[in-house]
């Protein structure tokens, strides 16, 4: 038995568990190890696409499902497979995204299936984003990508994301989630799909209390997952809206956080 059976953390990517370099800190991957071999169960929440994590996968140990595309897919790495996966509705999603390229021609539009990603109106924040997840662009006009959709992204500098912000929440609002996770990047899920919920599907696939559930995240569309938890963190770095959210302050992505979390849970569960 180890001190930390039947207890998960789920972790925030960017921002969170990654440094402002984007790379994995050693203290964070010792702490992940220590809290899996002492009973706990970890893994990730990210907006991140199922492709852009296995980058990560040879350094950082998973043993609980991780959740992916802001909570529209719950993916168990150990398994290979889907513990659970929310679609849009296509029709519906293509009309959203064919009003979005009408209005707004200048913003990108990304569009994510659990296993694969296109690219329907490319510009120069969806040309960065793409190298920075590391995947090729694959541009396709939106009758041609397959379905089902289970997000899609819309890029751009911020102030111009601010109005597409306006605009889909005076037009679309009810239909699906929508949440900034970056001031360039303005993600669509469908309703009811968003970090908590799936961290919630997480802990029931693992049999764990949510009183035993703690989340870490750093920006806007972690506000779900931290309040999914029993006790959350963010880092120093956070935004000042989750910072307030949280119950415990960090110190910043590039000093540990999860280590420092883990220290925490130490005192907790003695």
């Amino acid at each position: 038995m180890g001190r930390f059976d039947g207890v998960m953390i789920l972790s925030d990517m960017d921002g969170t568990l990654l440094g402002t370099d984007h790379q994995l800190g050693e203290a964070n991957v010792q702490a992940a190890r220590y809290f899996m071999e002492q009973g706990g169960r970890f893994s990730v929440a990210t907006g991140r696409v199922k492709r852009a994590m296995e980058f990560f996968m040879p350094r950082l140990q998973l043993n609980a499902p991780a959740v992916l595309f802001n909570g529209s897919v719950v993916y168990d790495f150990q398994q290979n497979a889907p513990v659970s996966v929310q679609v849009v509705e296509h029709e519906a999603a293509m009309a959203f995204a064919r009003d979005i390229m009408a209005h707004f021609p200048d913003v990108g539009v990304e569009v994510f299936l659990a296993e694969d990603e296109y690219v329907a109106q490319i510009n120069e924040r969806t040309r960065k984003h793409f190298a920075f997840i590391r995947l090729e662009i694959k541009e396709r006009a939106l009758e041609d990508i397959p379905q089902p959709w289970v997000k899609f992204n819309l890029t751009g500098e911020p102030p111009r994301m601010k109005e597409v912000e306006a605009y889909c929440r005076r037009h679309y609002t009810g239909q699906y989630f929508m949440e900034f996770s970056a001031p360039y990047f303005f993600e669509v899920m469908g309703g009811g799909a968003n970090k908590g919920t799936g961290a919630r599907i997480a802990c029931a696939h693992c049999g764990i209390a949510p009183e035993h559930l703690y989340t870490m995240g750093d920006n806007f569309n972690d506000k779900e997952l931290l309040a999914a938890a029993h006790m959350s963190f963010a880092p120093e770095n956070a935004v000042p809206e989750i910072r307030q959210a949280a119950d415990r302050i960090l110190p910043d992505c590039d000093h540990g956080a999860l280590a420092a979390a883990v220290e925490i849970l130490e005192g907790i569960y003695r």
